[in-house]
């Protein structure tokens, strides 16, 4: 028993022994395989050093300048002021135009205006003012005449008094049960003896003719001469100064 016991532990020994030798077998190997590397990394081509850093731009302000402008916190840092322009007033309305009834061109051109319905006509030239406006000029069709600074155009005829509407004829209106009764209309008068044939004074050494005048073309009175001429718009009667 103790034999065996001997035996065993001889194996046991050896097989101790057997392994250290592999250790250091191993461990010099290694060694070894660490010394040819070395080595042979001596021998190898030398490493270039890394290339120099490229030098930083210099800073431009220039290329900040969005960064400046478009800055959240600060309006005051965006150089491009913003001038609010107050809406333009509505323009005023043009008052009710002069009315046109005729106008003569012995010696200096005048027209016949009256300022609104309630006014009498009255003779101007250029120039003069009627109302709220100033004739500039005016031919046989149109005028021009001036207000707050405007020009305003017009023709003559759309300025003229429009003729009132002529009631239906008796066939086309209603019955006549239906309908009121016309007011007769007045007939045009004669002038009386000594009742004078001059109207309105239109200045300048004019007068209108009253209607009823059945006086011819050419007749004097009262030192006026009674002057009818045919107009695109009508006939035109008015009485003039004889000098």
């Amino acid at each position: 028993m103790n034999r065996k016991l001997i035996l065993l532990n001889l194996v046991l020994i050896a097989l101790a022994g057997l392994l250290f030798w592999r250790l250091r077998t191993r461990r010099i190997e290694l060694r070894a395989h660490e010394r040819a590397m070395f080595a042979q990394k001596a021998h190898a081509a030398p490493v270039l050093p890394p290339p120099a850093a490229t030098p930083p731009k210099p800073v431009t302000p220039a290329e900040y300048i969005e960064v400046a402008q478009k800055t959240l916190f600060t309006k005051d840092r965006n150089p491009t002021v913003i001038i609010e322009v107050p809406p333009k007033k509505p323009d005023p309305p043009i008052p009710p135009l002069p009315s046109y009834h005729g106008q003569m061109a012995i010696g200096e051109p005048v027209v016949f205006l009256s300022a609104d319905s309630s006014a009498g006509q009255k003779s101007y030239h250029a120039g003069e003012t009627v109302g709220k406006f100033k004739v500039v000029s005016f031919d046989r069709e149109n005028i021009t005449l001036a207000w707050e600074g405007k020009t305003i155009e017009r023709k003559l005829a759309d300025l003229a008094p429009k003729e009132p509407v002529p009631q239906p004829s008796s066939a086309s209106a209603a019955p006549a049960a239906a309908r009121p009764a016309a007011t007769p209309l007045a007939p045009v008068r004669n002038l009386t003896a000594g009742e004078s044939p001059l109207g309105t004074d239109m200045g300048g050494g004019f007068h209108g003719c009253v209607a009823g005048d059945n006086s011819p073309n050419g007749t004097v009175k009262d030192g006026y001469k009674k002057v009818m001429t045919q107009t695109p718009f009508g006939a035109s009667c008015h009485w003039e100064q004889v000098k």
